[in-house]
């Protein structure tokens, strides 16, 4: 699939958002970015995550003795419509005037940034960003998120890790679980790696920490991380 550079279909984790607490230096950073492009004539559809405001209330309902996966993955999907209303006041004009439950819908606006949260049970934010890319032509996923690369164990417990800078869907699967479970904590979600290997849709995952980096990469120029890549 051909990546229409000017469409931007980006996968913006709760944890850069609210790591322990609401990220503000990062936000005024991002929304810097995001105003830089736009008016270069780009456009965003922006998928915010839950994070660890998430787990948070996830963890309290298990305590609590609630039961069942869908209880847990709809008050993760209401933790990233409380983060998705956020970033899009926080962008103030730049921004579409209501986030976005649904990646099957495409609203008509003339503004350059629309903000998405979660949508259904079953799946992470990372399966809307893999519906968008390929309903809008873009092609290309940016997963901005706590890590710069995907690596073959985590790097925190194993110091021989090895990084990759191209994988295919495939290799990359073989990495992750099988299955989805709420609060999942991977680069990519399962269910969602699964459509994108589907769809022909290609993954960068990019330190959202690094917004020089994310200047580099939406300018075209080279960047650090890794690209998830069709066969």
């Amino acid at each position: 699939m051909n990546r229409d550079a000017t469409t931007i279909i980006m996968s913006l984790g709760g944890s850069m958002v609210v790591p322990d607490h609401i990220s503000v230096d990062f936000l005024k950073s991002f929304i810097g970015i995001l105003d830089k492009h736009t008016r270069l004539g780009k456009k965003f559809y922006i998928i915010v995550g839950g994070g660890k405001t998430a787990r948070v209330y996830q963890q309290a309902l298990k305590d609590l003795g609630a039961e069942g996966s869908d209880t847990l993955d709809w008050v993760g999907i209401y933790a990233t419509h409380l983060n998705a209303e956020l970033v899009r006041l926080a962008c103030g004009d730049l921004a579409h005037d209501a986030v976005i439950k649904d990646p099957y819908t495409i609203p008509e606006t003339h503004t350059p940034v629309i903000v998405y949260g979660g949508w259904k049970p079953g799946r992470s934010t990372d399966f809307a960003p893999v519906i968008l890319a390929e309903s809008t032509g873009a092609g290309t996923v940016i997963n901005l998120s706590n890590i710069a690369y995907v690596y073959d164990s985590d790097p925190r417990h194993n110091p021989h890790a090895q990084k990759f800078e191209t994988i295919t869907w495939p290799a990359y699967r073989a990495l992750i679980p099988a299955e989805w479970t709420p609060g999942m904590s991977a680069p990519f979600d399962p269910t969602a790696s699964l459509q994108a290997q589907e769809l022909g849709v290609t993954v960068a995952v990019l330190h959202g920490a690094d917004l020089e980096n994310l200047d580099r990469y939406l300018s075209g120029q080279d960047f650090e991380g890794t690209t998830i890549v069709p066969e």
